[in-house]
């Protein structure tokens, strides 16, 4: 299994570890030999193991390399804090520039699962996705039949696909993008940023037709808290995506 560093715990012998899966939890963590020294928020493998007294914890194998990334992609609290942040500065800095009415969703006051954001001005519910590291191994994917380019890919979870396809069939998806990473061991790509808008008709479509490749993430494969995977689109689609800045 995979699982999140949360604790660090230097006078013992062991570290806590989120599982991220309900049935486990957060668990001490034990190495073989001598203890490693690893970062808060790293993500680790580990076995899980029985004590003779009936005791489950976890047996360290090794640290898992990730991409660079503001937070470790699997520890959705703090992105999730981060990203109602990202809606603030997207209405403070970005809607000006976009002649319309939008605005935080009310109905997030009370339910923090709903859609993000209400363009009042075309009277349609939004949602916003922040992207700052990109999908530096997608050209293993096609999309539409040809080749995915990791400079204009961008991740779109089945979860939300799901939700929005019952509960806002007509809504608009934003792509807010910034590479702020440019460079993972060989690949490179250019640093890009705007702001493209996305029919979610038309995604739910080109999903629904084969046309949008499903990525599993192998690191969530024991995961109960975060998406499994997600659907790659390329934002120089001009049937489903328009550069609004």
């Amino acid at each position: 299994m995979e699982g999140l560093l949360v604790e660090i715990c230097p006078n013992e012998t062991y570290d806590i570890v989120d599982t991220r899966n309900d049935q486990y939890g957060r668990l001490r963590m034990y190495y073989s030999k001598i203890k490693e020294n690893l970062a808060l928020n790293s993500t680790v493998s580990f076995d899980i193991k029985r004590s003779a007294a009936g005791n489950i914890y976890a047996k360290y194998i090794a640290a898992v390399e990730r991409n660079t990334a503001i937070f470790n992609t699997e520890d959705r609290s703090q992105w999730y804090n981060w990203g109602e942040n990202e809606e603030n500065d997207f209405i403070s800095y970005i809607v000006p520039h976009l002649n319309l009415d939008i605005q935080i969703n009310p109905a997030k006051r009370t339910c923090s699962w709903a859609i993000d954001l209400i363009d009042y001005t075309r009277n349609r519910p939004a949602d916003l996705k922040t992207q700052n590291t990109p999908f530096f191994t997608v050209a293993k994917y096609k999309y539409k039949g040809v080749t995915c380019n990791p400079t204009y890919s961008v991740t779109f979870n089945r979860k939300d696909y799901i939700n929005y396809k019952s509960n806002y069939p007509n809504c608009d998806i934003y792509f807010w993008v910034h590479w702020t990473q440019t460079q993972y061991r060989n690949y490179t790509v250019p640093e890009i940023y705007g702001v493209w808008r996305g029919d979610f008709s038309k995604m739910a479509l080109c999903i629904e037709s084969g046309q949008a490749p499903l990525h599993p993430y192998m690191h969530r494969v024991d995961d109960d808290h975060n998406a499994k995977d997600s659907y790659v689109f390329n934002l120089q689609d001009e049937d489903i995506f328009e550069k609004v800045y």
